[in-house]
């Protein structure tokens, strides 16, 4: 497990940070390549990072495999607080930043940022209490029925515990959309959120209803795409990419103007009333 520098990330003055977050099976490049590329950074992570020089872009690197003989995998809340020590030794949470999450991944970050606020730990309170925003890409906030059907070839194929709490309607997944619907920090944390329409091999993975959270005021976008293209933005004029540009402007960084501003004017306040003194 890494996270992995994408661009601007040595910068010490940077203005925030934005995190990639893959989903069941992913990798920190290749899930967001067009082409699944482990080596090329013709990739939208870097474009942001052209668009935005002053922010720190990055892409997560964990095991999250759906079947054992693939790999290794952890239970979802063990796996967050994995996570966030491991962004904690980057000094993410130092910043204000944002998540931009593809499946599953979505659901990681659910955890992770409701960890951080309830271990007490100082460090990882900042990381939620900072961040400004969460795109999710066709995220199963009530698990995937596609997950149900895997584990049941899985006396075969020897499935992960990770499949076993994507299933649909998931205990643990239903407490934590119940979370988020209700509580009063995250339902305001801004969302964005789309869905895939297409079937992936002729399942839809995550359908609307799954992928909706269920928060007032955020509407969940459907796209002509699949569980798997859906993530893949191809070029800057994709919808997608042109909507979480402007999501990050306005955000990330015009939140951060508007704060810079509101203590340059209460500066010179200060040194207007010293002098009339």
């Amino acid at each position: 497990m890494t996270l992995i520098k994408i661009s601007g990330c040595d910068n010490s003055s940077r203005c925030g940070d934005v995190v990639f977050v893959h989903g069941l099976g992913g990798s920190a490049r290749g899930t967001w390549h067009p082409q699944e590329k482990q080596d090329d950074d013709n990739f939208w992570p870097k474009w942001l990072g052209d668009d935005f020089p002053d922010t720190g872009i990055w892409s997560l690197e964990y095991e999250v495999e759906p079947f054992k003989w693939k790999g290794n995998s952890m239970p979802l809340a063990d796996r967050a607080t994995n996570i966030l020590a491991l962004l904690d030794s980057y000094g993410i949470g130092d910043r204000p930043l944002m998540f931009i999450t593809h499946s599953m991944g979505g659901l990681l970050v659910k955890q992770m940022l409701r960890n951080a606020r309830d271990f007490g730990q100082c460090k990882w309170q900042a990381i939620s209490s900072q961040t400004r925003g969460i795109v999710f890409l066709s995220t199963p906030n009530s698990g995937a029925d596609m997950a149900s059907w895997i584990k049941h070839i899985g006396g075969i194929m020897r499935t992960t515990v990770s499949v076993e709490e994507l299933e649909a309607h998931h205990s643990r997944l239903r407490e934590l959309n119940l979370l988020y619907r209700n509580d009063e920090q995250f339902s305001q944390v801004p969302m964005l959120v789309y869905y895939e329409t297409q079937p992936t091999k002729g399942i839809l993975v995550v359908n609307q209803t799954s992928a909706d959270p269920g928060i007032k005021g955020v509407i969940p976008v459907p796209m002509d795409l699949d569980h798997i293209s859906i993530c893949k933005v191809e070029d800057k004029k994709s919808q997608i990419y042109r909507k979480v540009e402007r999501f990050i402007q306005e955000n990330l960084r015009q939140q951060l103007s508007e704060k810079s501003q509101k203590k340059k004017t209460l500066l010179i306040k200060a040194i207007t009333n010293q002098w009339e003194r």
